[in-house]
């Protein structure tokens, strides 16, 4: 299992089943899950939790507007190799 599978795999909703049986998910279920992403470790959720995830909600909005504007269906990026870099990066400097 990778790192952006093992990231969706410890998502406390119910993300990665969706992500395995292809499910789309509602905006609300993504704004759910980005807000427990932002919130992690902790489990309760705060309003700072909240805005952070209607930030990051509208950057990815852009990136796919953008994408769009290019002339590139957004639906074709793959970004795993991008996320595992990261999260690569992030358990070198621990």
């Amino acid at each position: 299992m990778n790192n952006w599978h093992r990231a969706l795999h410890k998502c406390p909703f119910s993300l990665y089943n969706d992500f395995i049986h292809n499910k789309a998910m509602t905006y609300d279920q993504l704004y759910e899950h980005i807000v427990a992403y932002v919130a992690m470790p902790h489990t309760a959720i705060t309003k700072h939790d909240k805005k952070r995830a209607c930030l990051i909600l509208g950057a990815v909005m852009e990136f796919h507007l953008d994408c769009l504007d290019e002339g590139v269906d957004p639906r074709t990026i793959d970004m795993t190799g991008f996320i595992n870099e990261k999260l690569d990066e992030l358990e070198k400097t621990k």
